[in-house]
């Protein structure tokens, strides 16, 4: 026997037609879901077959195993997965035992429950009684065993009712104790098996409240005492009931001491009730009068609209009363005064002491909302109020001089600058937010120009199409979202110049070339040219898939210069010499000497020049044709061109004046030193 109870008669032994068996093992009752392992003993019956079956409560047949051991002796285990009574059921070469099967009761008393669930604490000489269902708990019995610490053992009584299953255990607290109660079912125990209970006698609590268990102001604490001492361990329970609705109630004990406090809210009878083990104390319920407390500082107001309010639109704030009491709306008045007008206020009482009061300005500026309550200012009152236009972000501007508004030539690693004007969109927050062609967000830099103006600065530093978005207290602007373009910077070194125009050529012929600008960036196209005065014109055709074609037809022999710039740098190749010939001018020294003479440089012009192509992201070229009107050569410029009959102008040193030079020279002796 592998549990705790003795099981009459075990072993089992029986006979059948000589042949001795023994069954050892089987319990006669079990737990629930518990291992139960047996043994059988054949020896001396010579060679037999053993079989053994077993079933449930429900009928149906039970897994077991069944191993041989020696000669004679087996082992044999299964687990009840049902409460009820099994049947075990032993046979040897197919002969059923003459006794019958063995029976086992399998229980589970952990499914048995009280209903409803025991008190914690009982009244002393009152009769209790307690109800234990066991209907789940399998085939069993109740035992009960109560004992106290001062009182020790108590009389109880377990019985069945009417209705099978069901238990009441019933007895009757003798004196002030602490109870254990062990309630068992089938000899294991219940739940919530052992359990406590404490014995009270409500007729010995002391309280302690003077005036303030029959007197009150509205928000004034009402403060008293709980003693337990003699009464048994047992906290008490404390409920105060306003007119209309439950008050908030602390209690805090220092051993077998309470001290209870509530503030109440409304004015009117309130009701006190203190119990031990359900059962009033003597005295409760108490019944306090409270009054009304009109003391203005115990009104708080709250709301946006003790602050700030716009013009035309619904400002509303709030007003809680709760420790004034439930007032009378004739108790508050709310004015709104502003320098050119005065707004109407209302008030409306959403019960609880609390209040909604609302007022609508129609004009900008300053006003003073004045709360009083029974003629007093409440706290805060008279508050400052700004009334104020509602944010518009239609009115808000973007300055066309902004890089942003022209959204033209922007580079990466430039600053794209704008400034936008809020000075006539009313009251709002102004938010700016860039993001890159990849969706990352970039960093915006604000400045606070003062009247109304901002300005906002960002660096992109990836080539494509951005997006900035600009909104005014959560509204786009007009022309928000943004979608800026940021080319690549100027690359001279990708320029290419070709064509038979950068050759020599003959007067009257017609020059030909074009420049090729489509993977160096965004940028200006420069084309100069130096030789004689009106000689020819170069003339620049529009730019189509980033290159530019140029002509021209000279009229003159002579040598010329082409220079041609890439946002005011050379390109490969450039400067170009070109040398214009003619026949009728070779023979004629007198008109080539003349020609020589009046050679000069000449900047022939430039004009902006677009490819076209932004939509497939290509480097957009511009070219310009700028006039070189009354412009001079420089030094550069000038040594470079061909012109005979003049010498190139030389740089020349500049002479520092010689007090400097005496005083630089003086610091230098100084500093060998």
């Amino acid at each position: 026997n592998r549990s705790s109870d003795l099981i009459p008669h075990s072993p089992y032994a029986f006979s059948v037609t000589g042949v001795q068996c023994t069954l050892t093992g089987i319990p006669k009752t079990a737990l629930l879901d518990q291992t139960i392992e047996f043994e059988l003993d054949v020896t001396g019956s010579g060679d037999v077959e053993v079989a053994v079956k077993a079933k449930s409560p429900s009928g149906k047949a039970i897994v077991f195993s069944l191993n041989k051991q020696t000669d004679g002796k087996y082992d044999g285990i299964f687990v009840p997965t049902e409460t009820g009574e099994y049947l075990l059921e032993v046979s040897l070469s197919g002969d059923s035992l003459a006794s019958g099967p063995v029976r086992v009761r399998v229980v589970d008393p952990s499914l048995c429950e009280f209903s409803p669930p025991p008190p914690v604490a009982c009244r002393v000489g009152e009769p209790q009684s307690l109800q234990l269902d066991a209907r789940r708990g399998g085939l069993g019995s109740v035992g009960v065993r109560i004992v106290g610490e001062t009182s020790g053992s108590v009389p109880c009584e377990a019985a069945e009712t009417d209705v099978e299953g069901i238990w009441t255990i019933t007895f009757t607290p003798p004196e002030i104790d602490l109870l254990t109660m062990d309630v068992k079912w089938a000899g294991r125990h219940v739940a919530l098996s052992p359990l406590t209970m404490s014995v009270c006698d409500p007729l010995k609590v002391k309280i302690d409240g003077g005036d303030d268990l029959s007197k009150g102001k509205v928000g004034k604490p009402v403060r008293f005492t709980i003693d337990v001492t003699e009464a048994g361990n047992v906290k008490p329970s404390v409920t105060a009931t306003g007119p209309t609705a439950l008050q908030a109630v602390q209690m805090k004990n220092d051993r077998s001491r309470y001290t209870v406090e509530f503030v109440p809210w409304e004015v009117g009878e309130h009701k006190v009730s203190v119990q031990l083990a359900d059962d009033h104390v003597i005295g409760s319920p108490f019944q306090i009068d409270v009054d009304k407390s009109v003391e203005s500082r115990m009104v708080v107001a709250t709301g946006d609209g003790t602050r700030i309010a716009y013009v035309g639109e619904e400002a509303k704030f709030e007003l809680e009363a709760m420790q004034s009491g439930l007032l009378d709306l004739d108790a508050f008045q709310c004015t709104v005064q502003g320098v050119r007008s005065t707004a109407n206020a209302t008030l409306l009482d959403v019960g609880d002491g609390r209040y909604v009061g609302s007022y609508v300005p129609q004009f900008v500026g300053a006003y003073l909302l004045r709360i009083l309550l029974y003629g007093n200012d409440v706290p805060g009152s008279p508050f400052k109020v700004t009334v104020y236009v509602k944010a518009d972000a239609k009115k808000c501007r973007l300055d066309p001089r902004s890089t942003l508004a022209k959204a033209d030539g922007l580079l990466v690693g430039k600053p794209v600058n704008f400034r936008v004007s809020t000075k006539d969109a009313g009251m709002g927050k102004l938010d700016v937010s860039a993001t890159s062609p990849r969706g990352r967000a970039l960093r915006v830099f604000m400045a606070d120009d003062g009247d109304g103006n901002l300005s906002f600065r960002f660096e992109a530093d990836e080539p494509g199409r951005h997006v900035v978005r600009v909104t005014w207290s959560g509204e786009n602007i007009p022309g928000s979202p943004f979608k800026v373009k940021i080319w690549p910077p100027p690359n001279p070194k990708k320029v290419r110049a070709e064509g038979p125009g950068l050759h020599d050529c003959g007067v009257g012929d017609l020059g030909e070339f074009s420049v090729s600008a489509k993977d160096a960036g965004y940028g200006t196209l420069t084309v100069r040219v130096h030789g004689i005065k009106d000689a020819f014109k170069i003339q620049l055709a529009e730019s189509v898939g980033g290159i530019v074609r140029a002509t021209y037809s000279p009229q003159e022999p002579g040598d010329y210069t082409i220079v041609i710039r890439w946002d005011d740098t050379e390109i490969p190749g450039s400067p170009f010499n070109v040398k214009i010939t003619d026949p009728s001018a070779m023979e004629n020294d007198e008109v080539d000497v003349r020609a020589r003479k009046s050679r000069r440089s000449r900047r022939i012009g430039e004009r902006d020049v677009d490819d076209g192509e932004e939509v497939e992201r290509k480097p957009r070229v511009i070219g310009r044709i700028q006039s070189t009107k009354d412009r001079k050569m420089s030094a550069e410029e000038r040594a470079r061109s061909p012109r005979k009959g003049k010498r190139p102008e030389r740089a020349r040193a500049m002479t520092p004046d010689p007090p400097k030079a005496a005083e630089k020279e003086e610091k230098k002796k100084k500093k060998k030193k």
